[in-house]
């Protein structure tokens, strides 16, 4: 922590919000970076005006939300926590759990971020990057979905975080996250289904993807996910819920 860095008396209006606000601030400022750590409790209480019992609560909810870090020991104490990208995902992640949205509504935002995902591969990602796309799908093809359906469905949604790290920009893993909860959410709910229309629409993917091909990538994403619609419409109508219903 910066030693010339103050924090103001919290507000007279719940002081735990105030104190939570001033950190969010700070972080948005760049004042505060990840990895740093907060004053002393009581150091830091007395800058804040308020006492310990309120500053810990505030310092649960910014752990709860996972931007601190608290750790115990003669060296510990309240840090910001190195990385806020799951933080801003989960909060983005949250936001949509309480928005209605249709099955449509879904697919058309992750063809919109992920088709510019593609753009980027096309642009910047190495050929060594490409085998590790080229691996995993190997290795989803390789599992039995029959007896291990679920493991297969943790290394789909593997395959699209390592292509959007394959990207390079930071800001677009944030955003896609979410939208890949959602849909391992949603899949989970639906069922196992035969899935070998998807190990080969990855290799069509990985095809255009070396060849910097970003118009048939997105063509195949494209396809890909219409297909994997279709399969949520039948799973919920299967489950006598409406086709295009609000997915809670």
């Amino acid at each position: 922590m910066g030693a010339e860095q103050k924090f103001e008396p919290a507000k007279t209006r719940r002081a735990f919000d105030d104190i939570i606000d001033q950190i969010r601030g700070l972080l948005q400022s760049g004042e505060l970076r990840p990895g740093e750590k907060l004053p002393s409790e009581r150091v830091f209480a007395e800058q804040l005006g308020v006492s310990r019992n309120t500053l810990r609560e505030a310092l649960r909810m910014l752990e709860i939300s996972g931007l601190v870090t608290l750790k115990g020991g003669h060296s510990g104490g309240a840090f910001v926590s190195d990385s806020t990208s799951k933080a801003v995902a989960r909060g983005i992640l949250d936001g949509m759990t309480l928005t209605q949205y249709s099955l449509t509504d879904l697919t058309e935002a992750r063809i919109g971020v992920e088709s510019l995902i593609i753009d980027r591969v096309c642009e910047r990602a190495t050929e060594a990057e490409f085998d590790a796309l080229e691996e995993i799908v190997r290795r989803t093809a390789a599992i039995d979905a029959a007896t291990h359906w679920r493991d297969k469905l943790k290394l789909h949604l593997e395959f699209h975080q390592m292509l959007t790290e394959a990207a390079h920009n930071p800001i677009l893993s944030i955003l896609i996250k979410p939208l890949l909860e959602l849909t391992h959410d949603l899949t989970l709910r639906v069922g196992p289904s035969a899935d070998d229309y998807i190990i080969e629409s990855r290799f069509r993917l990985l095809d255009a993807l070396r060849k910097r091909d970003a118009s048939a990538a997105k063509g195949e994403l494209e396809w890909y996910l219409a297909k994997l619609q279709n399969r949520w419409i039948e799973g919920t109508s299967a489950q006598s819920a409406p086709t295009a219903s609000v997915v809670p």
